[in-house]
């Protein structure tokens, strides 16, 4: 299949284009340093841009346009800092013929919860990136190698894509974040490896010229088919991810996810199952032509979502409430019965931006309120939503009720503080531990974590850390800690 060529295929052209002395650019922001996203966020939030913010990455080419717009006279501390980083990296994207960087990271074990931009991925690494633009063309190679466990070589992060008009075609893989929370997502997040995927995407996320379309406000949609690692009970399982967010009033911003699973080996993986798959046909669970309408279930593995977020100005601050919903199975036909939440609630005080937000991936399994084993698992594809052993989704995977307090503070130095305290309780019926557990039994942890970045020169240095106490239903306590450091040096 193509996914399983496209690292070749992406290194042999992008190693072409990069030769040529007219290469400028990527076309998202934040691939390199995500803390631009919250960046674009606090513009947004405090009513300076009208964007979509709840799918990561965003296309830089609407917001370009956005920002040239952009008029800085009273603006505060906070989305001032914003506006001038975002605003340098753009005219860095305009002017560079190419940007090239190599980032060395370390770690003392790997970092267990992971957010947008906490953590390191491994306990060591290093990547070497280029991106580029060319014409339509655009894209990054990023080659990283690790030997952490086994020696690997990969090219997560690396992807090309082709623009036309509103739209571009991409094939690659790259780390996404779907919704408006902070510290993980329901549906889709950075907590395990990038999708290796081919993904059809609107290029701009503002409002569109076309009178069909211009009601809805600035809107983004992405719709894609991946394949997972072949490493698992069904190799090679293909996924097919769907997003679309909107706001139609300013401060309003909703959005509709839904991925499935379906095919790999020894599965059938024609285009007649996939149009099963995605028109919601039933099949014999137990594998038989024939049987009860009470052994049918849907074709493939679904989960969807929505999420809403929306924005009040309060106290001469803005104030953001958001809400994220995922459910897997149905019960009746479209009724969702396996549910999971996330509640969040967002402001700003001085120079920071801090959050609070709880989420609960502890749900029934169907219609048995006394099993709670089912969330991002699957009777066919036994492991579960994760990719690497990893949730594709919340990064405290199922069975998790999680309760976080974070802040984001920007000094005028371009220095970054980060800090969250959470409070998890994982497998809290002790009956089948997720891979995010290490021990079977019920777990309540405690963590605080958090890092310190600031940019030297042409160097972005970051470090950071975690220490956990961990209690335990039937073993001692313990009390974790990680430390790591991280160097990126752009040329």
């Amino acid at each position: 299949m193509i996914l399983n060529r496209f690292s070749l295929l992406a290194a042999l052209i992008l190693a072409c284009m990069l030769l040529n002395p007219k290469a400028q650019a990527s076309a998202y922001i934040g691939t390199q340093d995500k803390q631009l996203h919250y960046d674009l966020q606090t513009l947004v939030e405090w009513g300076y841009l009208d964007t979509t913010v709840n799918t990561f990455p965003v296309p830089w080419k609407g917001v370009a346009i956005a920002l040239s717009d952009l008029s800085t006279d009273g603006m505060s501390f906070r989305p001032l800092q914003a506006y001038l980083r975002l605003n340098h990296y753009l005219y860095l994207n305009k002017q560079q013929q190419n940007r090239r960087f190599i980032s060395l990271q370390g770690a003392s074990d790997t970092v267990r919860f992971r957010s947008l931009d906490d953590g390191v991925e491994g306990t060591n690494k290093i990547t070497a990136s280029s991106e580029f633009y060319f014409g339509r063309f655009s894209g990054q190679l990023a080659m990283s190698h690790t030997n952490s466990g086994s020696s690997k070589t990969y090219l997560d992060n690396s992807f090309i894509a082709y623009q036309f008009g509103d739209w571009n075609l991409r094939l690659g893989s790259i780390d996404q974040w779907w919704g408006p929370a902070q510290s993980s997502s329901l549906i889709l997040s950075n907590n395990a490896r990038p999708i290796k995927a081919l993904a059809l995407s609107r290029s701009v996320n503002t409002a569109s010229q076309n009178p069909f379309f211009s009601w809805i406000g600035p809107w983004y949609f992405t719709t894609q088919i991946g394949q997972l690692e072949k490493d698992r009970a069904v190799p090679n399982a293909k996924i097919f991810m769907n997003r679309l967010n909107a706001r139609p009033i300013k401060g309003l911003e909703l959005g509709l996810s839904w991925v499935a699973m379906w095919g790999g080996d020894g599965v059938n993986n024609g285009f007649e199952d996939f149009l099963d798959v995605v028109t919601f046909q039933t099949l014999c669970v137990n594998g038989s032509e024939q049987c009860d309408e009470s052994l049918r279930g849907k074709s493939g593995n679904h989960i969807g979502s929505f999420d809403i977020s929306y924005t009040a100005q309060l106290f001469e601050r803005p104030v953001t409430f958001y809400v994220q919903r995922a459910g897997e199975d149905v019960s009746n036909h479209f009724k969702v019965s396996d549910n999971a939440n996330l509640i969040g609630i967002s402001t700003y005080f001085k120079g920071a931006k801090v959050f609070l937000e709880t989420s609960n991936t502890t749900v029934s399994c169907g219609t048995n309120a006394q099993v709670n084993d089912c969330f991002y698992e699957d009777s066919q594809y036994t492991d579960g939503y994760r990719l690497y052993k990893r949730a594709i989704g919340s990064t405290f995977d199922s069975d998790a009720k999680q309760i976080t307090l974070g802040t984001n503070f920007r000094f005028q130095s371009g220095d970054t503080v980060e800090l969250y305290l959470r409070s998890v309780t994982l497998n809290e019926d002790a009956s089948k531990p997720s891979p995010v557990i290490t021990i079977g039994n019920t777990e309540e942890v405690l963590e605080l974590s958090g890092f310190y970045q600031k940019p030297v020169g042409n160097w972005l240095l970051k470090v950071g850390g975690s220490v956990a106490k961990r209690s335990f239903a039937m073993q001692s306590d313990s009390v974790d800690s990680v430390v790591y450091a991280k160097a990126q040096f752009a040329f």
